[in-house]
């Protein structure tokens, strides 16, 4: 065969590989964009992730596919599978969990199959699910299918871009529908209220999709994509909440991601459910302790990562003497160069598994520590908004009092023309006015100064006005209405057993006692370690493979490792014998197990066992001295609310009886028949009465929001089981001086 003839045979095909390379190097791969919460939206994201992943090698591009087409992932034909949607159990969440007809949006192709996967648990709650496909063509649903609606339960939109699905959820704003964000939780920063516990972590599942596509691209076979990565907490929007004008719950605010700003009412007045709901929202003191707590939260897994294998290279270069190196036989040459490949594995460790109880203790006492910072934030608000109630009432009637001062002033000013009325009278009412106008316009600088106080803490603007709602005492969500609570103030006996029973009840369910139990626990523990390591030795694994790469100098080669025919024909005898004599350089490996008990450390284990039992004993004293603590302030706010709920009724008939007795003193100054000195103090005796009358009120609340603090309940207004575990025990229908 010549050379054109060669040159034909493999020119076509070596043509052919190059070309079929270059087409594959310039193919894009293709991926179904429902595939990704975002559609096509995400693909710049996932370009950049695929970009990463595949350095050093020609990255082909990435381009969507049309529905049902492009590159296979294994384990995942569709984002919300039937399995993910049961699992979600979206129903008892708040705010679907009192919903009895909710809406279910999302895509036309997908919302049958999530209908069906879902209406099984709706019945179950009660709900009626009610199916709403939203396409491109028609990007606001029907009015008429949100008539009636209690809730929306909101599927991915990957074929809507970020404006459309805004306009999408500002909708359900105005139709007043709460929402929640099932799959894609950046949903709720385009206007849907919530997200689901079960939220898609958008940027885990992002780098999981970019993995298996650089798998494909690289020729490997894609490992199968049945987790789902979720977020760590919901996401809770603010802004929407105070849109819809609901109130999340404080455990809903205390777990959730917050996003967006918590604004206020802007016309109207703000009740102190709003307030307490704005204030914890909008805690930076709160939020640092969320944060501390997700730092803290790296210290479980640092102490669970002592019982995960540990994989390093070692290298290793050594010299020693000539002498020694002869007399090794072979074995330790001069110099050696050698690497090692080591796997340790931990096998038992008392401190390693006393750390992972320890910190996993720690980490719910500072979640309960947040709780109760939490509450204590709350009844800070509390105390403030009633105040701030308290000055208003005390400013009408210093407001009354100095016109009531004015008028007696001018009345005394007309006398004194007329002559019937002296200096001295007219001196004293002129310094009444001057006391009454200082009153008043200190009454109004307190006000000021507490409402920029109150401003601050709900972060709001400090000069922006504040118009606080007038709690209703004689509703039921105050006690004013519920006749369980009128029979524990009727009766001294039923006051003494409902007092038990709420210390009882407050000691069983206290965040802070939780916190200190759990605290008690890890000292408990840690002292349980301590004294164990005098006895229990630490038990771990070590495999060795070590591989030569160098060896010179004297002691390099074992003599019978000669080249001589004299030296080589006494190896083979002694190998015909059965004896085999050992090569150098060859690689060794090993496997041990190791067991380690330190007899003497210094005494440094002594002291460490003493100061755990010491600091289990300043845990057991600060658990003893909190209950202490929380009896005490639970039985004084119990006395407190009932002495100043009966104080209201008193009150109002003292300043009644007050004001009567000033109309009468007027009438009767006026005729002559009663002295200036008199009528001064019947208009003391009313302002005073007055006033007390209108902080009665305040009082009562004041004790009610301390009573709510002591029992771990968040300060304001009571649902229906919240006032039965306050009133718990008590039965309106016994006869007075019954007892159950």
């Amino acid at each position: 065969m010549n050379a054109t003839a060669c040159k034909r045979l493999f020119l076509a095909p070596l043509l052919a590989l190059l070309l079929a390379s270059a087409v594959a190097e310039a193919a894009d791969l293709v991926l179904d964009a429902r595939l990704m919460p975002g559609g096509e939206a995400d693909f710049p994201a996932l370009r950049q992730e695929f970009s990463r992943l595949s350095a050093g090698r020609p990255t082909p591009g990435l381009a969507p596919a049309r529905p049902g087409a492009g590159a296979a992932l294994p384990g995942r034909d569709v984002l919300e599978t039937p399995d993910f949607l049961v699992a979600a159990a979206p129903f008892g969440q708040e705010p679907l969990a009192s919903a009895s007809r909710i809406v279910l949006i999302g895509p036309p192709e997908t919302l049958d199959a999530a209908v069906d996967a879902l209406v099984g648990q709706a019945r179950a709650h009660g709900a009626t699910l009610v199916s709403l496909p939203v396409d491109e063509s028609a990007l606001e649903p029907d009015d008429a299918a949100l008539r009636g609606a209690d809730a929306a339960l909101v599927l991915a939109l990957p074929h809507l871009d970020e404006a459309a699905q805004r306009r999408l959820f500002a909708m359900l704003v105005e139709a007043g529908v709460p929402s929640m964000a099932l799959t894609d939780a950046r949903q709720v920063e385009r206007g849907v209220l919530l997200s689901s516990p079960q939220a898609l972590d958008h940027d885990a599942w992002r780098r999981a999709v970019a993995l298996r596509l650089a798998d494909r691209a690289a020729g490997r076979r894609p490992e199968p994509l049945d987790e789902r990565p979720t977020l760590p907490r919901p996401w809770l929007n603010l802004e929407t909440a105070a849109r819809l004008d609901h109130s999340p719950s404080f455990d809903l605010l205390s777990r959730s991601r917050l996003i967006g700003e918590a604004v206020a009412p802007r016309h109207g007045p703000l009740d102190l459910e709003r307030a307490v709901a704005l204030a914890l929202a909008d805690n930076l003191g709160l939020a640092t302790v969320r944060q501390e707590i997700q730092v803290e939260a790296f210290d479980r897994d640092l102490a669970a990562s002592r019982y995960r294998p540990n994989l390093y290279l070692e290298a290793t270069g050594r010299v020693i003497d000539e002498t020694r190196a002869r007399l090794a036989l072979g074995q330790q040459p001069e110099r050696l160069a050698s690497g090692s490949a080591v796997l340790e594995q931990l096998l038992f460790s008392e401190p390693a598994l006393a750390a992972i109880e320890i910190a996993d203790r720690r980490d719910r006492a500072r979640r309960a520590e947040l709780e109760v910072e939490s509450l204590d934030v709350a009844l800070d608000v509390s105390a403030e908004f009633l105040d701030l109630l308290r000055l208003d009432a005390s400013r009408k009637v210093l407001e009354a009092d100095l016109e009531l001062a004015r008028a007696q002033y001018d009345r005394a000013q007309r006398g004194e023309v007329a002559g019937a009325v002296g200096r001295g009278e007219v001196a004293r009412f002129a310094a009444e006015l001057a006391q009454a106008r200082e009153r008043h316009e200190r009454a109004v600088a307190d006000r000021e100064r507490l409402r920029v106080s109150l401003n601050r803490r709900l972060g709001r603007d400090p000069a922006r006005p504040l118009e606080p709602a007038e709690p209703d005492l004689t509703r039921v969500e105050w006690l004013g209405g519920d006749a369980r609570f009128a029979t524990v103030l009727d009766n001294p006996a039923r006051f003494a057993d409902w007092q038990s029973r709420l210390v009882t009840s407050a000691l069983r369910h206290s965040a802070e006692l939780d916190a200190l139990g759990e605290l008690r626990r890890a000292a408990q523990r840690e002292l349980v370690s301590r004294r164990r390591a005098f006895w229990l030795p630490e038990v771990g694994l070590e495999a060795r493979y070590t591989s030569e790469l160098s060896r010179d100098g004297a002691g390099d080669r074992a003599p019978w490792e000669s080249s001589r025919p004299l030296v080589q024909a006494g190896v083979g005898a002694l190998e015909r014998l059965g004896v085999s004599l050992p090569e150098t350089g060859r690689d060794q490996w090993s496997v041990g197990v190791s067991a380690r008990l330190p007899l003497y450390a210094g005494g440094r284990r002594s002291i460490e066992r003493d100061r755990s039992a010491a600091r289990l004993e300043q845990v057991a004293l600060e658990d003893a001295e909190a209950r202490l603590g929380l009896e005490a302030r639970l039985r004084a706010a119990s006395v407190e609310l009932l002495a100043a709920w009966r104080r209201i009724t008193l009150r109002d008939e003292a300043r009644g009886h007050a004001e009567e007795a000033l109309e009468l003193a007027g009438v009767a100054w006026r005729e002559g028949a009663l002295s200036q000195v008199a009528l001064i103090d019947a208009r003391t005796s009313a302002r005073q009465a007055g006033l007390a009358a209108a902080e009665a009120r305040w009082q009562a609340l004041q004790a009610l929001v301390h009573l709510q603090r002591a029992l771990g309940m968040t300060p304001g207004p009571m649902t229906t089981a919240a006032r039965d575990r306050l009133l718990a025990g008590i039965d309106s229908t016994l006869p007075s001086g019954g007892r159950r």
